[in-house]
């Protein structure tokens, strides 16, 4: 049960943080995680942890960048 909650959590995380940068396209890593736990508080509340391993995730498969000029800037590339 408990790494059925965790995979729920997993997904609900990458899905949030996809949407925040469908919306933006360019955002910085602060408001990034500011919007995607606004956005998730009602279902749970992640740590920031949590996040910035699903955001890692979604930079290896391709769906968001770091900018070249500035690391703390993302861009969604999808």
């Amino acid at each position: 049960m408990q790494g059925k909650v965790e995979d729920d959590r997993r997904y609900a995380i990458e899905a949030a943080v996809i949407k925040v940068m469908k919306a933006h396209r360019k955002i910085d890593y602060n408001r990034l995680l500011e919007e995607t736990i606004r956005m998730l508080s009602m279902r749970f509340n992640p740590e920031p942890q949590q996040i910035k391993v699903r955001l890692e995730s979604l930079i290896e498969r391709g769906y968001i960048e770091r900018s070249e000029q500035d690391k703390r800037i993302f861009n969604y590339v999808a």
